[in-house]
């Protein structure tokens, strides 16, 4: 467990293609501050890092990174960010900090957040999905992050959802719903969705339309949900976890979408199985990464 006597202040900082999310943590492990910066186009990513760090005063510093985090190394081999892809942050950020830099895959700092702080508290075993840009998953066993032989575990964006060979990243990150629902609104004049500007349609628009009974906007979701209950389901069976965490931007709206999952999961996974598995929300939302990012760093020292 995290000792919480005589640690230097903590930082946690979650990378996205558009913002770097930060949280401070005090000397007894207390999230103190969050705060979210705009990427900047005309500085490079580990100049903005390094910047925040400087603002920020953290002597122990925690990043969550989109991507495969080689377990033996910490270089990005994989990420949407590819201006992170074979990057050594470690070694870039850690001069001036003495080394103290720790780097995770976003959802596996979000999940360990959940479990120690979030959704998960009193559990041994959590398994977290979270939907954003992309699609991932983070797996807790016995209480510890579960990475794999090689650091890859939790590629859950990757699983293939249909027999045309779609991945749910594919499916259900919000890029791809939107896309999904712009490819249908050319079939289908008569919803609601198809009053607005079609370049500029995004999740939310979505949402509310299926809050107000729109037919194809509610397709579009429950169908997300279909397939990522699908994916969850097999979740369940192959784990049997007994609690799924999820998170990210298909938890907003009227639950349409995670109404769908649930039933979709149900309709999967078995019985006994199913029934002995708690479907919850994420607790910490849009600070969970930076959080679990910043708890881990401190476990490290």
């Amino acid at each position: 467990m995290i000792e919480r006597a005589n640690l230097s202040p903590t930082i946690g900082i979650a990378l996205s293609s558009g913002h770097i999310r930060v949280v401070s943590l005090d000397e007894q492990g207390t999230v103190t501050s969050t705060q979210s910066f705009g990427r900047q186009n005309d500085r490079s990513l580990p100049e903005q890092i390094n910047a925040v760090i400087q603002d920020t005063g953290g002597r122990v510093v925690g990043i969550a990174v989109p991507g495969m985090v080689e377990r033996e190394t910490t270089h990005i081999v994989a990420s949407r960010m590819h201006e992170l892809v074979g990057v050594d942050l470690r070694a870039e950020l850690s001069g001036p900090l003495g080394g103290n830099v720790f780097i995770e895959n976003d959802i596996n700092a979000a999940a360990f957040a959940e479990f120690l702080t979030g959704a998960g508290r009193g559990r041994r075993n959590v398994f977290c999905a979270i939907f954003g840009e992309g699609v991932g998953s983070g797996l807790i066993l016995g209480g510890e992050i579960w990475r794999g032989s090689h650091g890859f575990a939790g590629e859950f964006g990757l699983v293939v959802v249909d027999e045309e060979g779609a991945r749910l990243e594919d499916v259900a990150s919000t890029p791809n719903i939107v896309r999904r629902t712009l490819n249908r609104l050319q079939q289908d004049s008569t919803s609601i969705l198809s009053r607005d500007s079609e370049a500029d349609l995004t999740l939310d628009e979505i949402l509310s339309a299926a809050a107000e009974g729109d037919d194809l906007a509610r397709l579009m979701l429950e169908r997300t949900g279909f397939c990522i209950g699908s994916a969850i389901g097999m979740v369940i069976n192959l784990l049997d976890v007994g609690l799924i965490v999820i998170g990210g931007d298909i938890t907003r709206g009227n639950g349409l979408i995670l109404n769908s999952v649930v039933q979709r999961a149900k309709e999967c996974a078995s019985r006994h199985s199913f029934e002995a598995t708690d479907i919850v929300v994420s607790e910490l939302g849009e600070d969970a990464a930076a959080i679990g990012a910043a708890l881990l760093a401190r476990n490290s020292q």
